[in-house]
């Protein structure tokens, strides 16, 4: 028997015996057949509820359907969608719904139930995908098909951004920020915004910063029990620079907020710590927290910011000449200033002052800098499904397998399984810091200064026993937190000390 079509109308359109405005038509869809169609997570939003009370107040009766966004889209273009039964649903209108707002919130709930750092629309030559990057890796959400993903990047940076009446424009950089009123209703401090066309289109990327309530400890962050010791001497200090180092997406930013609330635990909350930031990324409570203007030069920031009475500073980059030497200035007259620096290793940083063209005295005066953190962040395996390294099935490369044996202890080594329930089938469960700690001494600096970077960390290991990234990577790996081939693509090879300072195997 063949199956009627029925072809039921949409009564939520514009003109419509329900009309609703757009915002409201990203979220449900009323058709004559006596379905109310509702995007699946938006049952308790109030104006859901208030729509729904005033089909109940009229006595329109109605069955509830939840469905997917992309479902309601179909219904108010018109388009056969998968149904319990054969219907398609007319269009009554050419309007288009340009309220995009929810769906870009739904995007960001999704995104933080995953724990995602970023969010990018990547542009294809069919379109966008939707990725995620979750513990450092990119995994595909969505796909958006010819133009579709375009209205939703505009909205973004148009209606929902602190840019908002500012056009966006595809075929230019933009930079920007989402307002709190939609990063807060998904528990986030904030959401950075860049975008930079491509060859197939625009590309946007949103970093997602969260804001937990409480910082997290060093030891919960991954660092060993002798770097948490130097750390903690390091916030009981009342002058002097602090350097915490790393590449782009090292974890620096969290860091800074968990060593700075211990600092203003440990001093009791009685002193000014101000900070100047660009954006300020995460709440530090306790501290005076402010942007850097946007027609303000770092070095006019730190300028203003000595002028209101700091007792500690803080400094969100080093960037060019200028805030380096504030930074220092501010040191000089006896306040203690924290800051970051973009550097694969602790002992780089001193080059990389040099470098920017901050004076040789200040730079290597162990009175003035009292410490060099580098950290990066690598994934931790899920204890329910990882699987020992000597009985695992993969194949690993040869060189890979060498390293392992000559620089591991291969029986206690564990790799990557399969996936499992608990850790959402990706078989890593969150990530950790790899890193290494100097607090430079006059020895250190003169070693330094007279016979370079790679003599003075050669030193500092085999003189001052410091634990190097290489050395801290390898007691995980031999733990088995860390798979092995994941630690050289996030952190470095399992012999770079062999290379850089001649460790022995």
């Amino acid at each position: 028997m063949t199956a009627i079509q029925v072809i039921t109308r949409v009564l939520t359109v514009p003109g419509g015996r329900w009309e609703i405005d757009a915002d409201l038509r990203e979220k449900l869809c009323l058709t004559d057949d006596g379905v109310l169609h509702i995007v699946e997570g938006y049952g308790g939003n109030p104006f859901v509820l208030a729509f729904k009370d005033r089909l109940h107040r009229a006595g329109h009766e109605h069955d509830v359907e939840y469905v997917t966004p992309e479902h309601i889209k179909q219904l108010y273009h018109g388009v056969p969608v998968t149904t319990g039964s054969s219907k398609h649903y007319q269009y009554l209108t050419s309007e288009n719904s340009t309220g995009k707002q929810d769906q870009v919130v739904k995007i960001l709930r999704d995104a933080t139930n995953a724990e995602a750092s970023d969010v990018h629309f990547f542009a294809t030559p069919n379109g966008h995908q939707l990725r995620f990057r979750v513990h450092g890796q990119l995994e595909t959400v969505q796909s958006f098909a010819g133009e579709d993903g375009r209205p939703l990047m505009s909205s973004i940076y148009e209606t929902m951004s602190e840019s908002t009446g500012t056009s966006y424009r595809p075929n230019e950089k933009q930079d920007g920020r989402l307002r709190s009123e939609f990063v807060t209703q998904c528990g986030l401090f904030g959401a950075r915004i860049a975008t930079r066309p491509t060859l197939n289109g625009p590309w946007m990327a949103m970093r997602l910063l969260y804001d937990s309530g409480k910082a997290m400890s060093l030891d919960e962050m991954g660092y060993l029990p002798v770097q948490i010791d130097a750390l903690t001497r390091l916030i009981h200090r009342v002058d002097g620079i602090v350097l915490l180092t790393g590449t782009t997406g090292s974890g620096k930013s969290r860091s800074i907020q968990t060593l700075l609330s211990m600092l203003l635990e440990v001093m009791d909350y009685s002193i000014n710590l101000v900070t100047v930031e660009d954006p300020v990324e995460y709440r530090i409570n306790g501290a005076t927290q402010t942007p850097r203007g946007p027609k303000e030069s770092w070095e006019d920031a730190i300028s203003n910011m000595m002028r209101l009475d700091p007792d500690v500073g803080l400094i969100g980059e080093m960037r060019d000449i200028g805030s380096a030497v504030a930074a220092f200035q501010a040191a000089l007259t006896g306040h203690m200033m924290w800051s970051t620096l973009h550097v694969n290793s602790a002992a780089a940083s001193l080059q990389r002052l040099h470098d920017l063209g901050v004076e040789d005295s200040l730079v290597y005066d162990p009175g003035l800098v009292k410490g060099l953190v580098n950290q990066s962040l690598t994934r931790v395996l899920c204890d329910k499904c990882k699987v020992p390294y000597l009985r695992s099935n993969r194949i690993f490369a040869p060189d890979l397998k060498s390293r392992i044996l000559q620089r591991c202890e291969p029986e206690l080594v564990f790799v990557q399984g399969e996936g499992c329930e608990h850790c959402s089938y990706r078989g890593i469960i969150n990530r950790t810091a790899i890193a290494e700690i100097i607090p430079p001494n006059l020895d250190f600096m003169r070693m330094f200064r007279e016979r370079g970077r790679a003599e003075a960390q050669a030193f500092w290991v085999n003189e001052q026993g410091g634990i190097t990234k290489n050395a801290h990577l390898i007691q995980r790996v031999n733990e088995g937190i860390v798979d092995p081939s994941h630690g050289e693509r996030d952190v470095c090879p399992l012999d770079e000390d062999v290379s850089v300072i001649g460790a022995k195997a």
